[in-house]
């Protein structure tokens, strides 16, 4: 009944350059510039380059050196060759190559925290997107709601000026009192009062959607009912596709992957370390001697540190201590996202019920008004009553309005709390393009 007349409300006042947008418009629109967005999409990407950082490990590193310049050599071969000191321009050429064996673990786990923390910033971007998502949608639905009560207001302000040009024809015509008068001029100036007080809140409402999604502010608002999705009808249901799908969970998860990684890579100096190098140089006229002097050496070498004044077993125990504030941080957002899922879900199903009483509400205060009316004018009800029910109905429309604008809000939170409200709105976001990073999902494995 109600819903219909608000969803073909228009936002009133000062013309804008944008037509009328959808709330999914909006949000999609507003997605691609949200700062926060962007910089979580700006954040993952970063780390999608950290875990190619990381896989560079396996693979061999090649240096190449090059030199030429002055050298001045005294030392036992020169005064062998009966000289004290030889002056010669010295040429040098080398080539390195190393490629680990054996690191002890250190490549394979920082492999794996790496990967880790591509998903945790994977999901870090949904769940800044998300939450963006029902700011704009908090938004939109506020400025649906103030242009409804604006509208109210201005049709209550029609329905005093009616009655106050009544009580004043009747006045002039010597059937009405001056007490009469007053009365309809106090209370028309209420609803004057109360128009310009909405369009204030309607401004307000205007400059909060400017500042969440930085676009224009749509000429005409599409109400934003949810369409192809089903709230659950218990809370437990609900709560439990908020704890297999949120991705504020799965950050906290993967966060702790990560810490579990770093600790197996900190163990890394606990093992001896194996490479094989192959050098090779070309030299001349080097250390005194003239002439061509190369070599080519083909080596594995192993590195064993045998103490490091206790700082191995010092980070070892760090990341112990990470890997359990990682697991708290874990639990905390398990505790999080079940109360928010649990007050989202409480506002929607009591505001739920509160609407169908609301609504008859409304229905009655409208049939009462239209009987005083008929009754004021053949000398059955006085003008306060009249004037009472006129505010009773205006006073009922707005709690119908806020009620109906709350649980719309409510039913986005639930959404929102469950982790499902971009698919529910049908947006997607942007995929890294960084060549051949693999998939953060592997991480789990």
């Amino acid at each position: 009944m109600f819903r219909s007349v608000i969803a073909g409300v228009l936002i009133g006042g000062a013309s804008f350059s944008v037509s009328a947008a959808s709330l999914e418009e909006v949000v999609a629109a507003g997605l691609s510039q949200n700062p926060d967005v962007n910089r979580a999409v700006h954040s993952r990407n970063a780390i999608y380059q950290e875990v190619k950082q990381a896989k560079a490990g396996y693979l061999p590193k090649l240096d190449v050196t090059a030199g030429y310049g002055y050298e001045w050599t005294n030392n036992t071969t020169t005064r062998a060759n009966g000289n004290d000191d030889v002056e010669l321009t010295r040429g040098e050429a080398g080539l390195s190559i190393r490629q680990m064996i054996f690191d002890g673990f250190a490549t394979s786990s920082e492999v794996k925290r790496q990967k880790a923390r591509a998903l945790s910033a994977d999901k870090r971007l949904v769940e800044t997107a998300e939450s963006y998502a029902l700011d704009a949608a908090r938004a939109y639905i506020e400025l649906n709601r103030r242009g409804t009560l604006l509208q109210q207001a201005k049709e209550t302000l029609y329905n005093h000026l009616k009655i106050y040009d009544q009580i004043k024809r009747r006045s002039e015509s010597g059937l009405g009192a001056l007490a009469s008068i007053q009365q309809a001029e106090g209370r028309l100036a209420l609803a004057e009062v109360n128009v310009l007080a909405a369009e204030n809140n309607m401004l307000d409402a205007k400059a909060n959607y400017q500042r969440v999604t930085g676009l224009s502010v749509p000429e005409e608002l599409i109400y934003p009912e949810l369409v192809n999705v089903t709230i659950p009808e218990e809370l437990s249901q609900a709560t439990e596709v908020a704890l297999s799908n949120h991705p504020t969970l799965q950050v906290a998860e993967a966060d702790t992957m990560a810490a579990v990684a770093q600790y197996d890579a900190a163990k890394r100096n606990y093992y001896p370390r194996v490479d094989f190098e192959l050098d090779s140089t070309w030299n001349d006229d080097l250390d005194g001697v003239e002439g061509i002097n190369e070599d080519l050496t083909a080596m594995f070498r192993m590195r064993y540190n045998l103490y490091n004044g206790g700082a191995d077993r010092a980070r070892v125990r760090q990341t112990q201590h990470q890997i359990e504030e990682a697991k708290s941080v874990q639990t905390n957002s398990h505790r999080e996202v079940v109360q928010s899922i649990e007050l989202s879900w409480n506002a929607y199903d009591i505001l739920s019920r509160q609407l169908p009483h609301l609504e008859q509400h409304v229905a009655s205060s409208q049939e009462t008004r239209n009987s005083y009316q008929k009754q004021f004018n053949i000398g059955q009800r006085s003008l306060l009553d009249l004037l009472d029910t006129e505010n009773e109905v205006f006073s009922a429309k707005n709690d119908l309005v806020n009620a109906l604008h709350d649980q719309l809000i409510a039913q986005y939170r639930v959404v929102n709390g469950m982790g499902t409200l971009l698919d529910t709105l049908n947006l997607s976001l942007p995929e890294p393009n960084l060549g051949d990073v693999e998939n953060p999902e592997l991480a789990k494995k």
